[in-house]
C-alpha cells in the first residue's frame, strides 16, 4: 500500500527510480522493492523519502478514498428532460439516487428560450437553490417580487421557496443551477 503510493507521487514530480534513491542515500533495487510492497522501510527511511518527496509523512498513512472520485467528461454528461419543465437539464455532478446520503448538491446547466419560462409551474424545492447566469439573464419571480439576473450574477433561493424562471430576451440564456442538499 505504501509503495504504490510512494511509487505514484515519485512519478508525479517527474522523479526516476534512481533519482530519489540518491536523495535518500540508498539503492535504487531497496526503492523498486519498498514501490512494489515487497519489504517494509524504516521509520528513519519513509521519514527521508517524505522529505525528498516533500509530502507529510503522514500522507503515506492515510486512506484515499479514490473510489469516490467522480469524473464527468463534457460528452458524457447525463441530460434529462422532465415533462413538466421547458427546459433540458445537464447534470455536471453525479446523478443522485434515491436513499443516497452522500449527496450534499446536485448542479446542472440549462438554457432557457428566448421568451418562455422554464416551467408553467411554480417551482418549490425542499433545498436550497443558487443560479449563477452564465449568457444572456434571466427573470426570478418569488412572491410579488421579480429579480433580473444577468450574465455574471447569481440568486440563492432559500428552501421551500416558490419560485418561477423566465427568460425575457430575445436570445437564449444559460444558467448553472446548483442544489444543495441534492433532490432524490
Amino acid at each position: 500500500m505504501i509503495g504504490k503510493k510512494i511509487r505514484n507521487i515519485r512519478k508525479s514530480k517527474n522523479l526516476t527510480i534512481v533519482e530519489l534513491s540518491e536523495k535518500i542515500d540508498v539503492t535504487s533495487g531497496y526503492i523498486s522493492q519498498i514501490e512494489r510492497d515487497l519489504i517494509s522501510p524504516s521509520l528513519a527511511v519513509l521519514k527521508r523519502l517524505a522529505e525528498a518527496l516533500e509530502i507529510p509523512m503522514s500522507s503515506l498513512f492515510l486512506e484515499t478514498p479514490e473510489e469516490n472520485v467522480v469524473e464527468i467528461l463534457k460528452n458524457e454528461r447525463t441530460k434529462v428532460k422532465f415533462g413538466n419543465i421547458n427546459v433540458e437539464l445537464e447534470f455536471i455532478t453525479p446523478l443522485a439516487n434515491r436513499g443516497d446520503k452522500n449527496s450534499s448538491l446536485e448542479a446542472f446547466l440549462f438554457k432557457l428560450n428566448p421568451k418562455t419560462w422554464v416551467s408553467e409551474n411554480t417551482i418549490i424545492n425542499e433545498a436550497r437553490e443558487c443560479i449563477y447566469v452564465l449568457s444572456g439573464a434571466i427573470d426570478c419571480h418569488i412572491g410579488d417580487k421579480v429579480y433580473t439576473v444577468s450574465k455574471g450574477d447569481s440568486i440563492c433561493v432559500p428552501e421551500n421557496n416558490g419560485h418561477m424562471i423566465f427568460n425575457s430576451l430575445e436570445e437564449v440564456s444559460e444558467a448553472l443551477c446548483i442544489i444543495s442538499p441534492a433532490i432524490h
